[in-house]
């Protein structure tokens, strides 16, 4: 079993490692591992004294990548973006796979307005890794910037490695604005199957109403809307299957549109949260 303090913070009792490291640090106040637990965990619990002994962890082990991203976490909690930002380049500079200071290194670049640096670090840190953290920002990198076919292609990794509804959401949804639409309606008949959470169905129909709708297929895109409506609880659904029955008049096209990009919007939001709460109307 290893020391007191190493085994608090590794079952989450950064109160309570930090204590035990505080006090062994007492006798051993240079003790490389002590003051790592004592300065991670005081990450978390928010002490003043954070830094400085994680800065500390650096002096005794300059070669150490792991102790410089440790730095840069304590320092980007601080808000010292600056200084964060050099301790990760340093993790990176000791080591070049360094994911985790690599997508850190994305993430500050992108908001200093270094994009083309930000996209080059995420893509170092998401190379062969499937669906981590690096890629999923990728994806959203790739959004941001308007590139939506590279971010379509991480997206692809992303759902290989991880089959989840959010990432099928984000293949879905950037099938259907890249005009891949048998993609996209394939994507979203896959959320609809492993979205297990209450109202979602409706959600994903209206992701595959909007695909057909995008390549004039009416016939289908009724029947999906019947469908949608049947489950639907909040009515969401009556607009698109007023317009679609309409022989003339009735909601345009645009209102149709715009309702079921909302609803895409909410289906997304629903799976960020991580307290679900019932969906809004849509309105066109």
């Amino acid at each position: 079993m290893g020391d007191p303090a190493s085994v608090r913070f590794d079952i989450g009792d950064y109160a309570g490692a930090r204590a035990a490291a505080l006090e062994a640090l007492a006798t051993s106040p240079d003790d490389p591992d002590l003051l790592r637990i004592a300065g991670r965990a005081g990450v978390e619990v928010g002490a003043a004294d954070a830094v400085a002994q994680l800065r500390r962890v650096t002096e005794l082990r300059p070669d150490d990548a792991a102790a410089w991203r440790d730095l840069g976490d304590a320092l980007a909690t601080e808000g010292e973006t600056e200084e964060a930002n050099a301790a990760f380049a340093r993790a990176v500079e000791l080591d070049p796979a360094d994911e985790s200071s690599l997508t850190a290194l994305g993430h500050t670049a992108f908001q200093a307005g270094r994009r083309e640096d930000a996209v080059s670090y995420l893509e170092q840190a998401a190379a062969g890794r499937g669906a981590s953290t690096a890629a999923i920002s990728l994806v959203d990198m790739y959004r941001s910037l308007g590139q939506l076919d590279a971010a379509l292609a991480a997206a692809v990794m992303v759902a290989e490695a991880d089959p989840s509804a959010t990432a099928l959401l984000d293949v879905a949804e950037l099938s259907l604005q890249t005009g891949a639409l048998d993609e996209a309606a394939a994507a979203f008949a896959r959320v609809r199957e492993i979205d297990e959470l209450p109202d979602h169905d409706v959600y994903a129909l209206h992701g595959m109403i909007a695909a057909e709708l995008a390549r004039d297929g009416h016939e289908r895109a009724l029947a999906l809307a019947h469908e949608a409506a049947a489950l639907d609880r909040y009515g969401r659904s009556a607009l698109v299957v007023a317009h679609l029955e309409a022989a003339d008049g009735g909601p345009s096209r645009a209102d149709v549109d715009a309702a079921l990009a909302a609803s895409l919007a909410e289906h997304r939001r629903a799976h960020a949260d991580d307290h679900l709460s019932p969906p809004e109307e849509l309105h066109g």
